[in-house]
């Protein structure tokens, strides 16, 4: 995969913007594309000093790179996004869409971002875990009781140092979340207490918050790709999985196995990220009608989120599927509620929080 990945960017790489000194990028290119970009280091270095992004005039080309199916509604909204930015360019950006892991894993997307690649990577804040360990706070079991939640967190100064900080460390955090409600658990029957889940076989994402999360829960996790999942469910290697709502609808793995358990132990939530170095290289006028077209195709993902989960539940339960309410106290009183202290910003989380709750009563 990293080979695929490496072959993509020396393609891109070779027409699009890029910032200067990448030097992971260069060493995965191969030589002809390591002579020419650096042929056009010093003009490239020139242009970002006057804020003006490349001076040769060439297209800017942005892949967007996420592990949602092509029937989700992320891929409808980002399809809307790629033709509006590309419209409102004039052509001057040209955006690539890449569903479902295909241009490589959260690994792999990861360590592009790092190398200042010209890859905008959608993922949760926990992704970032090795770099800026606090993000991960955000994704934290039994924080959030819903994802609108999630969404004031967002509006919060907490937020804000949070995004400032990720920064310094050359992670860019675009204003645009998407947040598709709370993630549940789906398996061959229901797992309402820290009993019934002991042992449990359940996939989640391959990060150490939602490892963490389901360990404190009694389960047995187990990380790995969503492009993994259904195979594993179906081969057996797993017995459930960790999803919301609208992943169980879109990647009808209620076929598979019926019975949800409402636990709402972390939200779905994903934003997107790229590298700092590379983002501010592109114009501004640009960087303002790409972040706002993300933006607003996150607003209509959440949107289509709240609107439509009922629906997406009552056919499912029309097809068969029994949702079971789980005992969230108990997991909360079995310590789960605790997870999120570990993180230096843990306690001004919660506080902001209650803060959050205290003005809607």
């Amino acid at each position: 995969m990293k080979k695929q990945i490496a072959l993509a960017m020396a393609g891109v790489l070779s027409v699009c913007l890029c910032a200067c000194g990448s030097s992971g990028s260069g060493k995965t290119a191969g030589s002809s594309a390591a002579a020419s970009q650096a042929a056009e280091t010093s003009a490239a270095a020139e242009s970002e000093k006057s804020g003006t992004g490349t001076g040769t005039g060439e297209p800017i080309t942005i892949n967007i790179s996420h592990s949602y199916t092509e029937m989700d509604q992320v891929s409808v909204e980002l399809n809307t996004a790629k033709k509006n930015i590309e419209e409102r360019t004039n052509g001057a950006v040209t955006v690539n869409l890449y569903p479902n892991n295909t241009f490589g894993n959260l690994v792999d997307g990861v360590e592009a971002v790092m190398s200042n690649s010209p890859l905008m990577l959608m993922a949760s804040y926990s992704q970032w875990e090795d770099i800026y360990y606090d993000a991960s706070a955000l994704q934290c079991g039994f924080v959030f009781n819903d994802g609108q939640e999630f969404l004031d967190v967002m509006e919060s100064d907490l937020f804000k140092k949070l995004v400032s900080d990720m920064d310094e460390k050359n992670i860019h955090a675009l204003n645009a979340a998407f947040v598709g409600g709370m993630r549940h658990v789906i398996g061959k029957k229901p797992y309402r207490n820290p009993e019934e889940i002991k042992g449990l076989k359940i996939r989640v994402p391959n990060s150490t918050t939602y490892l963490e999360c389901f360990k404190a829960m009694g389960a047995s996790p187990m990380g790995m790709a969503a492009s993994e999942q259904m195979s594993a469910l179906s081969s057996g290697v797993i017995d459930a999985l960790d999803q919301s709502i609208s992943l169980m609808y879109s990647t009808k793995s209620y076929e598979m196995v019926n019975q949800v358990t409402l636990l709402s132990q972390q939200p779905l939530a994903d934003a997107l990220f790229c590298s700092t170095t590379w983002w501010n290289s592109i114009p501004e006028e640009y960087r303002e009608i790409i972040e706002d077209e993300l933006h607003q195709a996150g607003l209509r993902y959440n949107k289509y989120s709240t609107e439509n989960e009922g629906k997406m539940r009552e056919e499912m339960e029309k097809a068969g599927v029994v949702f079971n309410d789980g005992d969230r106290q108990a997991f909360i009183d079995n310590g789960c509620g605790d997870l999120v202290l570990k993180y230096g910003i843990g306690q001004e989380l919660l506080d902001t929080l209650a803060d959050i709750r205290a003005k809607k009563k």
